[in-house]
């Protein structure tokens, strides 16, 4: 059921849909658009199962007036970013953006980018005799 959103020629405008069923289509579908999806669950424990079964991880939120909570349960979630009362779509230059499963393979922002994109080695030369017997 649609609770808002509508579209006006070329425009969207932001939609909520109502009574979603978790395997439903659009609920495992990863959403690049204006939508939201509310699925009732019984529990915190149905919830975080809910946000976990699909093959994508990107980004999610919790909205809750218990911060502590809220903290506690996007810490659970299978997702690379969880924002706790905050929009599931932010990104900012310095934090680690990405997803886990089928929503990408690393993360980018400074300075997680240069871990993702380097492997990290050492490497020793050897200029002068060591004190070692052994390489003798």
């Amino acid at each position: 059921m649609v609770l808002e959103g509508e579209q006006i020629k070329n425009v969207i405008t932001p939609y909520i849909f109502t009574d979603i069923k978790n395997d439903s289509e659009i609920a495992q579908s990863e959403l690049f658009s204006p939508i939201a999806l509310i699925i009732k669950a019984e529990s915190d424990k149905e919830a975080l199962e809910f946000a976990s079964d699909t093959e994508y991880g990107l980004s999610g939120s919790i909205i809750t007036k218990d911060i502590a909570r809220g903290e506690k349960l996007a810490v659970e979630m299978e997702s690379g970013m969880t924002h706790v009362n905050e929009m599931p779509a932010l990104d900012m230059p310095n934090i680690p953006f990405g997803g886990v499963k089928n929503s990408g393979i690393g993360r980018f922002g400074s300075p997680y980018v240069v871990d993702e994109f380097t492997e990290l080695k050492w490497v020793s030369v050897q200029k002068k005799s060591l004190p070692y017997n052994w390489l003798k």
